[in-house]
């Protein structure tokens, strides 16, 4: 167990724009990480008419297994998530190796890849993966919520 939480440490350490991703029970090989790099814009960085960044989620993941050993699913589907868990917002389809999705303008968020039915739900429903918290939500513990702990809700 430390040796993930030592990793996690050095991802961060990387900068303030990476985010680490942490399995579930539900895919305990899967790994990874992501970092957020400013969506595109004609004035060089992409903000809402409010004044909040827009990003684009790079990420990279490894040992994901075929979606359909989890159900029946065809896909992983990334999702930027309040921290009240009221808004998830569908960023696009997550495989193993690079993957860009997006945009996400939320100021502080989850980064959640789940197994789905197809690349393009309308809403999430199947079992969650990978998970992280963005840099500005990391003085914030979302560890206990029993979306990641593999609990059934």
């Amino acid at each position: 167990m430390l040796a993930p939480l030592v990793a996690a440490m050095l991802l961060a350490a990387a900068g303030p724009f990476d985010i680490p991703l942490f399995a579930t029970p539900k895919a305990p090989t899967a790994n990874g990480h992501a970092r957020l790099v400013y969506a595109p814009s004609p004035f060089g960085v992409a903000v809402t008419a409010d004044g909040r960044a827009i990003y684009d989620v790079q990420i990279t993941a490894a040992g994901l297994p075929a979606p359909s050993t989890l159900g029946a699913f065809t896909s992983y589907v990334a999702w930027g998530v309040t921290p009240d868990l009221s808004q998830w917002r569908r960023l696009g389809p997550v495989r193993n190796g690079t993957s860009t999705v997006g945009p996400v303008d939320f100021n502080k968020f989850l980064l959640v890849i789940t197994a789905e039915a197809d690349s393009a739900p309308a809403s999430h429903a199947g079992p969650t993966v990978l998970h992280g918290t963005s840099p500005s939500g990391w003085l914030q513990s979302f560890l206990t919520h029993p979306l990641f702990r593999g609990v059934s809700q």
